[in-house]
């Protein structure tokens, strides 16, 4: 490999790869002044407005792959509304510009979930962390939303149930099969308890059991069971002979965050 290698490109020169930016700002003087900025770090200024109305319909027409938004705007739309709107529809990022704030606006503008905040007046070098430091966040939630996505259609597809739960025991995720077995959607079960969405019995003695993602959150040894299988009780009441494994989730402390479960009908 050669350090001339397009693949191996320092961050900083991928950053100025005549990224798009739209700037929102009422104040004329102070709006130049960032599209000079702009200009002089490399990038491509695509519109310079003053409402939120316009800027939604900027975003719209050039699709920026930044937006610099005033949070407070004249007008029926301020920026943070400006910026909600935008990102509802074309997932634009954005970075607030703002001199000064009261707690309720600030609070209103954390919702939005922006990438930065520059507070005005700032220097072109300032400008630029903030746009890189904005862009290269933006690269990973959507790499992550991409992962997710993918993992998602991944589970869905096996022919394997999988549930999995939170520290508290209560259902965060319910895949086709496992909708299947138990007779619950995925919306029905979210949040709640795992032992409502799965009843399971002792296949033999017909006697409740833990189930086994709680046992393992618990730390319960399965020995009273071993390796029989048990019985799920769908919501409408229907038997289903399974075999099951589970396994706790931790964090990247190593904390318990919940468990999965992964079940299947026993072949008899």
């Amino acid at each position: 490999m050669t350090g001339n290698n397009p693949v191996f490109k320092p961050f900083s020169d991928c950053t100025m790869a005549q990224e798009k930016i739209l700037i929102v700002d009422d104040e004329v003087v102070v709006a130049e002044d960032i599209r000079r900025q702009l200009r002089s770090l490399g990038y491509v200024v695509v519109g310079v407005v003053a409402s939120g109305s316009e800027a939604v319909d900027m975003a719209g027409e050039h699709r920026p792959d930044l937006i610099l938004m005033d949070i407070k705007l004249k007008g029926p739309l301020d920026g943070i509304d400006a910026a909600r709107m935008i990102q509802a529809r074309y997932g634009t990022p954005v970075i607030y510009l703002t001199a000064f704030s009261d707690e309720d606006t600030l609070k209103r503008a954390r919702y939005t979930l922006p990438l930065a905040y520059l507070i005005k007046p700032f220097v072109s070098s300032d400008l630029r962390a903030a746009i890189e430091l904005a862009l290269f966040r933006h690269r990973v939630l959507r790499i992550a939303e991409q992962r997710g996505r993918w993992l998602d259609s991944v589970l869905q597809s096996m022919s394997e149930a999988v549930v999995t739960i939170d520290a508290q025991g209560k259902v965060t995720l319910l895949n086709q099969a496992a909708e299947g077995l138990t007779g619950w959607s995925q919306p029905d079960a979210l949040g709640k308890p795992i032992q409502d969405v799965m009843v399971v019995v002792d296949a033999e003695r017909r006697t409740p059991l833990v189930n086994p993602a709680l046992s393992v959150l618990q730390q319960i040894k399965a020995g009273d069971r071993g390796t029989r299988p048990f019985l799920l009780l769908s919501r409408q009441g229907v038997e289903h002979v399974i075999h099951e494994s589970a396994t706790v989730i931790h964090d990247e402390q190593g904390g318990l965050t919940g468990a999965v479960l992964v079940f299947r009908l026993a072949i008899e």
